[in-house]
């Protein structure tokens, strides 16, 4: 009988959940698990690379186990730096990766040469604005940008309500940001400043560059961490991650853009010639499931993806604008490579 299962564990109170998910699930990410996978038939077997923190994909990925009797092997890290590897891969006969589980989904669809399509049976339920019409990835969560602050130092009427409050010099060295090269949040949040500011791309880097003064946190959980601590006084990143920071009782406020703001989700993708894509796309099933997506809402602070299990009173006061994810995927390497030129003459 299984101790943890996701039905059960959402009848818990959400403290528990989150302390069980921490102390008691289970990843095969060290090196004895690695030994231990190699003894494992072939047709129990899954590889996932994943973006996500340990707190989102252990018990989701426990459970999967539990359920189905397949062995996960984790590969847990920065979404550029799997997609990198993951492209890497291409054509190589020791090719082992089956899932890249996590990254925004213009990340995904600006690698989907990296993936092969699948359509699972409930994408019928899925919000039609998040589908990938090819079907290379599907969209997991959905997750809204916002805006951080110190709450112990910085007032809520003096924190930052607006995206040109981060390039007017306001806050200058005062803002945390992560690393685009570590961080695919980071170019969704390029996009989103550039959607919600209508700045072209020249303008806006030049007075984004200028206003983080020389700094970039390490990754997305340094920007929670430089905000709270007090080392930087506000901040960009995504509202799930805010949530969970302010409920673990950090000196965190959140704000909501008064010009909007995007929703882009994370996603999931078979990576092309996967050893295991039976498996794989029990996987992808089962993320979809009812139990996962309410488990995403709550205690996770994510929204679902599936139109019938709505998070409207999420959006009281909040306005969400779409991106277009092909054309956001196109463009990625060049607003990237404009931000890292305009990043060094600065530093020049």
């Amino acid at each position: 009988q299984k101790m943890h299962s996701v039905m059960r564990i959402l009848g818990m109170s959400s403290a528990l959940i989150f302390i069980l998910s921490l102390f008691t699930a289970c990843s095969h990410d060290s090196s004895s698990d690695e030994l231990r996978y190699t003894a494992i038939p072939e047709e129990q077997k899954l590889t996932i690379y994943t973006a996500h923190k340990a707190e989102v994909y252990r018990p989701i990925i426990q459970e999967f186990e539990e359920e189905t009797g397949i062995w996960v092997d984790v590969h847990a890290s920065g979404t550029t730096d799997l997609l990198d590897e993951i492209e890497t891969m291409q054509g190589n006969a020791q090719q082992n990766v089956d899932i890249m589980f996590g990254g925004g989904i213009e990340m995904l669809e600006a690698y989907k040469d990296c993936f092969q399509p699948y359509a699972s049976p409930l994408e019928g339920k899925l919000d039609p604005t998040y589908r990938s019409e090819d079907h290379y990835w599907t969209p997991f969560t959905e997750l809204p940008i916002v805006f951080i602050y110190n709450s112990k130092i910085v007032q809520p009427d003096a924190a930052p309500h607006s995206w040109e409050d981060f390039l007017d010099g306001s806050w200058k060295g005062a803002i945390s940001f992560a690393d685009p090269s570590m961080s695919g949040t980071s170019y969704t949040i390029l996009e989103t400043m550039k959607e919600a500011t209508q700045r072209s791309d020249e303008d806006l880097l030049t007075h984004f560059c200028d206003d983080l003064d020389g700094h970039l946190a390490k990754g997305s959980g340094e920007v929670l961490s430089e905000v709270a601590n007090g080392d930087k006084l506000v901040g960009i990143t995504l509202e799930e991650s805010a949530l969970k920071e302010i409920a673990r009782g950090s000196d965190v406020g959140i704000c909501y853009p008064s010009e909007g703001t995007s929703a882009v989700p994370d996603g999931v993708a078979i990576v092309k010639n996967a050893p295991h894509p039976e498996n794989a796309e029990r996987f992808i099933d089962y993320i979809l499931s009812d139990a996962v997506q309410r488990y995403m809402i709550s205690p996770l602070f994510r929204r679902a993806v599936r139109t019938d299990l709505s998070t409207s009173e999420k959006t009281a006061g909040l306005r969400i604008f779409s991106i277009d994810i092909k054309e956001a995927s196109k463009r990625q390497t060049q607003v990237l490579a404009d931000f890292w030129r305009i990043w060094e003459e600065r530093d020049a």
